[in-house]
């Protein structure tokens, strides 16, 4: 058996892990607040979301939050967020830190799933600058940005590894 090879070693990954540890706290704390019951909501995170949309003035957060019906689309992704992308935080970080080969598809499907939702986020914001000023247009890309980056490249990445793997265990890539 071959040795393993350290996660620090394996930059991509590294990248990774770390993106999928500090989204963790942010879906947490802010991004799921829109879909727990009010009443459960405990002040102190209605307080960081609160800082947060002023600090921002992000449109998609103070939209959901006050429940702008034009942003259902947005609430949507937040269950995806919820139900699919936070369980992919926890398995792809014990794959990356395991440096297992087998989480390769799942973050594959990840990186697609969330770069696609994320770039419509983006598009909104976009549309919305009106609303913002230009120190807050620069916060809220800067915030989104990273999180439509990460995910594509590790979409591309993910997809060359699946593909060298496939060649690797099969000797040619079968075609269907």
């Amino acid at each position: 058996m071959a040795a393993a090879v350290p996660l620090t070693s394996r930059p991509l990954d590294f990248v990774y892990f770390c993106f999928f540890l500090s989204h963790i706290p942010a879906s947490l704390l802010l991004d799921f607040q829109i879909l727990y019951p009010a009443q459960y909501v405990p002040s102190f995170l209605l307080d960081l979301r609160n800082w947060y949309i002023q600090f921002s003035a992000d449109p998609l957060i103070s939209g959901a939050a006050r429940g702008a019906g034009e942003l259902v689309w947005f609430r949507c992704f937040a269950w995806l967020e919820l139900l699919f992308q936070f369980p992919v935080f926890l398995l792809g970080m014990k794959g990356l830190w395991n440096n297992s080969r087998s989480i390769y598809v799942l973050l594959l499907a990840y990186g697609a799933s969330t770069a696609t939702t994320t770039l419509p986020c983006i598009l909104y914001i976009l549309k919305e600058k009106s609303q913002v000023t230009e120190a807050q247009l620069l916060i809220l890309l800067s915030s989104y940005i990273p999180f439509f980056l990460i995910p594509l490249t590790m979409a591309v990445d993910m997809t060359f590894r699946v593909h060298s793997k496939m060649l690797s265990s099969n000797g040619k890539v079968k075609a269907e």
